[in-house]
């Protein structure tokens, strides 16, 4: 088969490598459409440490089942599919709980395991018997489904801090996952978005998603900006959709008393100690919550939002590459006016 092998820092290479064989429980994936992630974008920029040359990245991937393997149930080749990249272990006490997100020896399908960006890919036993992969609704485009992944990400990070009727709901970071974020928010029944972003580009693009104040953060102090927005009371709840260290420190500033405050994007490895003023969660009771992944129910709910049409997916899907020109389309995700590109192996 042909994958995209990430041979070195910031160079891709399409070659033919050995196609996966479905072991027991295994469940071979035929990849129609993969989703160039920001955290694909990371690795092929600064590495991983999960990642060993040469690899094949990609979690965010949509197909048609091509082989199974003995004692799989539930799926046949020819079913479209989607999947969780979670592969657990199982016997940690989070896997017992049905936290699977946070397994305590996880491995990630597009770092630990070979990934989307190929013409095949291969589920795991240990996931698929856990209800990592689900069927397409035959009303869904296949490359609408990427978009799966990546909400249920935002979902799972919403109901942690408890979006709900009523909130001023404050995003930080206006890329893909930021615009999701807004409008789930809504969806949650936010009674008012506030969009913020440093780039002015990212600021015009978001503007399909409807927010009620957007705020350029080069141009107006984002603090100031959102207690002005509150009569000075604050947001509900405020989301961290970027890796930023200044804007975990704003997070904290702009949330109202008994206030949420979600850190959803991680910070550089390299350099995550952030100076927070922790009165600000003491005198305000502040909750502070982080995000990652999301647990393998939380998929189904993102695919029926998806398949039902309350994400619109065509607002957020900004270019479309073959694999052989997966090059073009790193570089064009990287560009600050793209959303979501898709790699059609």
């Amino acid at each position: 088969m042909k994958a995209a092998l990430l041979t070195a820092l910031q160079q891709l290479e399409v070659a033919e490598v050995e196609t996966p064989r479905a072991g027991p429980g295994d469940v071979i994936v035929q990849v129609k459409a993969c989703g160039v992630c920001g955290s694909d974008l990371r690795t092929f920029r600064y590495g991983h440490a999960h990642v060993t040359f040469p690899a094949i990245l990609g979690h965010e991937f949509v197909g048609v089942v091509s082989e199974v393997g003995e004692g799989v149930q539930g799926l046949l080749p020819g079913n479209r599919v989607i999947a969780s990249p979670a592969v657990p272990c199982g016997h940690c006490l989070e896997c017992v709980a049905g936290r699977y997100n946070r397994c305590d020896n996880l491995l990630s399908i597009g770092e630990d395991l070979p990934g989307g960006f190929a013409q095949y890919v291969r589920l795991p036993a240990q996931a698929v018997s856990r209800g990592s992969v689900l069927p397409v609704s035959p009303a869904l485009s296949l490359e609408a489904a990427t978009l799966v992944e990546p909400l249920s990400c935002v979902l799972n990070g919403q109901e942690l801090v408890n979006v709900g009727i009523g909130d001023t709901v404050v995003v930080i970071g206006l890329g893909t996952i930021g615009c999701m974020h807004l409008v789930m928010a809504r969806l949650r029944g936010a009674r008012r978005l506030i969009g913020v972003e440093r780039e002015r580009v990212r600021v015009e693009v978001a503007q399909r998603f409807r927010a009620d104040l957007y705020v350029h953060a080069q141009e107006q102090d984002p603090v100031a900006a959102v207690l002005e927005a509150t009569g000075g009371r604050g947001a509900e709840v405020v989301i961290v959709a970027c890796a930023s260290h200044e804007a975990q420190q704003q997070a904290l500033a702009m949330a109202a008393k008994g206030g949420r405050v979600s850190l959803f994007g991680g910070l550089p490895k390299d350099n995550p100690m952030v100076l927070l003023n922790t009165n600000l969660i003491h005198y305000r009771e502040l909750l502070v919550v982080g995000a990652f992944g999301a647990p393998f129910p939380i998929l189904y709910k993102a695919a029926e939002l998806v398949a039902n049409g309350a994400i619109p997916a065509d607002l957020f899907i900004s270019g479309r590459f073959p694999l052989e020109r997966i090059q073009e389309a790193f570089d064009a995700a990287a560009q600050a006016h793209s959303l979501r590109v898709i790699v059609l192996p």
